[in-house]
């Protein structure tokens, strides 16, 4: 192909764009020229371009990713004709719509003049997609969807219609990862993973669980399937999770129960606020989190097990002391089954079925009565029961489970298999006389063909076992996890048998001697006949034989940004990864480096500079828990310092820097310093969680109890509580930036209270307005990986009140040289609203902010003539950095 330079099509900078850098009105702009600049100064900086590749074959990938024609073309014709009427409208006064449709214009005399050939380029022998690398450059914001010319702080973009200047671009939220580095020699990943449902269908395996930060409501569900057990965990890979809609499915889900049949599978569990949860997947590959289902499923309701039949799916529980009985013949749609003919039955705990046929166990009320003396009492005890249906759970009977060959006590599991149905219990015998006696302990497996006739199968232990732990199984054997004891050490060992006589050890569990001990919460029998376990051990999740961290999507980093403070020359961050401390600071908040701070388990919460340097405190975690403080002179090299324990045992959660020296807070208690090592102590009554310095002293915020809590101080150590308005929401205030004597607290069930006399007053000023309309952006790369993050100006048109937005939660807060802003989610999108003085409110564009995923802003901060907000994004395939940057509004 011939190298042509790289030009759009028809572009047309109109004249009532105004002037771009102190160009008069009328001066041609020479968009080769500009385009030029674009091509080799934004192409440069692109990452994920091989290094061989030419300046002109990097451009050439530029513009591709860019949605751009590479081609020659004309230069772009700037017409003569004076501005049009309604160019002349202010803007406060005309709201942006969308462009009315214009006839065509004439032909034009003028023609273009032919450039000439510059080289050859690379290019591809035929049209095809672009490429996942080249996808990724495109949070280069600059390059977005047009040419951007960018001459004394202002931005123009010229978009591909040909006319007309085109609103302002408002860069993009993108996911900062690499730039937080996480720990290099951690051993954990920080985060509390668990699979706590295993089920096969032939050879398909299906684990579900759950992965989070460990705070109840902020999880992800989670699925991993197999269509065999490789041993190195290359056989399993994660599944994709979608709403019903195709959206992203919320936090907070939990599932429970798995199973699968005739290539379809559904799943059961729980949701943040405790109402049931339907997955369904048709091949274990990909997975859809079912509409709620209304009354069928009570948020009162105990799901306990799961089973499938021919005829669909069946779910066992209990409600308000009843058993019930849940059928769907698809997953999706489900009939409650609440009046079972069993009389008595009082709860439902264990489902298997084969063919179509039903076995359940459960529990149920019967009377007993005792003679004592002469007379007779009678009292209602519980006692535990198997049944069989026959007709898809409509009507059951009680059958009997006999005891045999030494068995005695409840069963214990249920299976169906090959050969039918199966349970077990525990057993033993006794031999021997005084003290010649020996009792010896093994299990008893029964058996059922129909789930009938049971009888006593055979037994499994060995001399070394104490007990069942564990029953489970598939039609392709069974297996049992038992507990025994070798030379006094507790144990656990994987048992196994293809028909229910010979058994034959297949590895061993970890117990509490090893570390955390290993719990299993699923069993099964894969075709090759190897057994699967699944389950936790301590905060990460267990599948036998396989290293999860090797099965892509599987094991996730946690990485949490907590607080920001800038210093002379210095941006420093705060948080953790990996569940320890971690430090990140930066000289302009665009690249960051990862400091050495000493490893310690747990998080630093905030930071603060001040006279004597920086501080940043949090809370060790663990065995060694309590309060933690770091300082450094110059932000990039840190030493731990000892910090006073106090008599809750817990750390500090906020630290600031005012007249009188540092003063951190935590629950209960307010501390200050003016050395960083030496602190004197006062109680505060109640849990303040952040903390801030006025003109006058320190103001802090919290709860007391339930209800929201402000006190200011002088001097950090006199605190006294602030009268609040009447009528506030319960709930603590978690944020608060001050400015002068003025400030502004925040939190998540109330809208923000402002104060102008450094606390002592406050007034609810609630976030009102929708986003100044914008020129809508592409989503932001997955990733950001050696991109540079450009800076745009934000719209200052008039704002667009309206009602405050519902369901709005304020997250973070900052003052600025220019006023306040706030961030906030609206549902599982995030907000920035900013105010010059608190009082009226409007939401500023930032694209980027609203998915896929539940998104949030949790820490803001002025940075020169900058705005840095961070925060995170959490979908189904784990939780990234979210990082947005812009002028300041």
């Amino acid at each position: 192909m011939t190298a042509r330079t790289p030009e759009q099509d028809d572009v047309r900078l109109p004249v009532e764009a105004g002037p771009v850098g102190g160009a008069v009105d009328n001066e041609p702009i020479d968009s080769r020229r500009i385009r030029r600049r674009l091509t080799f100064g934004v192409a440069a900086d692109l990452a994920g371009l091989p290094a061989s590749l030419s300046p002109w074959q990097r451009a050439y990938e530029a513009w591709r990713s860019a949605d751009l024609p590479w081609g020659h073309g004309p230069a772009p014709r700037v017409p003569s004709a004076a501005p049009s009427a309604a160019a002349s409208v202010a803007p406060s006064e005309t709201p942006f719509e969308a462009p009315a449709e214009t006839p065509p214009e004439a032909p034009s005399a003028w023609k273009p003049i032919r450039t000439p050939i510059d080289q050859k380029v690379y290019s591809p022998p035929e049209p095809r997609r672009t490429p996942a690398r080249t996808r990724r450059l495109r949070a280069g914001v600059a390059i977005a969807a047009g040419l951007v010319l960018v001459a004394g702080g202002a931005i123009v973009l010229l978009g591909r219609d040909g006319g007309g200047t085109a609103r302002p671009r408002v860069p993009a939220a993108v996911s900062a990862d690499r730039l937080f580095a996480a720990d290099p020699v951690a051993t954990t990943d920080g985060l509390v993973q668990n699979l706590a449902a295993l089920g096969s269908d032939g050879a398909t395996l299906v684990a579900a669980g759950t992965e989070g930060p460990g705070a109840e409501g902020r999880e992800r569900a989670e699925f991993l399937y197999s269509s065999g057990l490789g041993g190195s965990g290359s056989a399993w890979r994660t599944a994709r999770v979608r709403a019903a809609d195709g959206s992203e499915p919320p936090l907070g889900d939990r599932p429970r129960l798995v199973s699968g049949g005739q290539g379809t599978w559904v799943a059961l569990g729980r949701d943040a606020g405790g109402a049931v949860v339907t997955w369904t997947g048709k091949d274990a590959k990909s997975w859809t989190r079912q509409p709620p289902t209304g009354a069928v499923f009570r948020p009162s309701d105990e799901v306990n097990a799961l089973a499938r039949t021919p005829r669909g799916f069946v779910a066992a529980g209990a409600a308000s002391g009843r058993a019930v009985v849940w059928s769907s013949a698809d997953g999706r749609a489900w009939q409650r089954l609440d009046g079972l003919r069993a009389a008595g039955i009082t709860g439902l705990d264990r489902l298997a079925a084969s063919g179509d046929v039903l076995v359940t166990h459960g529990t149920y009320q019967k009377k007993v009565t005792r003679k004592k003396g002469r007379r007779k009492a009678t009292r209602t005890v519980r006692g535990e029961g198997v049944w069989r249906s026959a007709d898809g759970g409509r009507t059951w009977t009680a059958v009997d489970v006999p005891q045999g060959h030494g068995s005695h006590g409840a069963t214990k599991g249920l299976v169906a298999w090959r050969g039918g149905f199966a349970t077990v219990r525990e057993g033993s015998r006794t031999t021997g006389r005084r003290k010649h006696r020996r009792t010896t302990r093994f299990g008893v497996l029964l058996t059922s063909p129909d789930g009938r006739r049971w009888r006593a199968a055979g037994t499994f232990g060995g001399a070394a076992y104490t007990g069942v732990e564990r029953f489970g199984g598939s039609a392709e054997g069974l297996a049992v996890l038992i507990t025994d004891r070798v030379k006094g050490r507790a144990g656990r060992t994987v048992l196994r048998s293809a028909d229910g006589r010979t058994w034959q050890p297949t590895g061993t569990v970890a117990g509490p001697a090893a570390g955390p001990a290993t719990e299993v919460s699923g069993l099964t029998v894969a075709p090759d006949g190897t057994v699967a376990l699944a389950g936790h051990r301590g905060d990460d999740a267990y599948l036998s034989g396989v290293d999860l961290a090797s099965v892509p999507g599987a094991v996730h980093t946690e990485r949490t940004i907590r607080s920001v403070s800038t210093g002379p020359g210095r941006v420093v961050a705060v948080g953790s990864t990996n569940g320890a401390t971690a430090v990140w600071s930066s000289p302009d908040g665009r690249q960051w480096t990862r400091a050495p701070v000493p490893s310690t388990p747990g998080w630093l919460s905030d930071v603060a500079y001040g006279s004597g340097g920086w501080l940043a405190v949090g809370r060790a975690s663990g065995a060694s828990s309590g309060p933690l403080a770091f300082v450094s002179p110059d932000g990039a090299s840190w030493t731990k310092v000892p910090f006073p324990k106090g008599a809750s045992g817990t750390g500090p959660s906020a630290v600031t820097t005012g007249p009188a020296g540092y003063v951190a807070v935590g629950p209960g208690a307010a501390r200050r310093t003016t050395d960083r090592t030496s602190w004197k102590r006062t109680g505060i009554d109640g849990r303040p969680t952040d903390v801030a310095a006025t003109a006058r002293g320190y103001v802090a915020v919290g709860s007391r109890g339930t209800a929201p809590a402000i006190w200011t101080s002088p001097d950090g150590l006199t605190w006294k509580t602030a009268e609040l308005p009447a009528a506030l929401a319960p709930g603590p205030l978690t944020r608060v930036a001050a400015r002068g004597d003025a400030l502004i607290a925040v939190g998540p069930n109330s809208a923000p209270l402002v104060s102008t006399d450094a606390g002592a007053t406050w007034t609810p000023r609630p976030l009102t307005g929708t986003p100044t309309p914008a020129e809508p952006s592409k989503p932001a790369a997955p990733a950001l990986s050696g991109v540079r993050l450009s800076t745009f100006t934000l719209s200052t048109a008039a704002p667009q009140l309206a009602t405050p937005p519902t369901g709005t939660v304020p997250t973070a807060v900052a003052a600025t040289p220019k006023g306040w802003v706030v961030a906030g989610t609206l549902g599982r999108a995030a907000g920035i609203w900013t105010s010059r003085d608190g009082a009226a409110w409007r939401r500023v564009p930032a694209a980027g902010l609203d998915g896929p995923g539940d998104s949030r802003l949790t820490v803001l901060t002025s940075l020169g003539g900058d705005l840095l907000a961070l925060g995170t994004r959490a979908a189904h395939r784990g939780t990234s950095t979210l990082l947005w940057r812009a002028a300041m509004p």
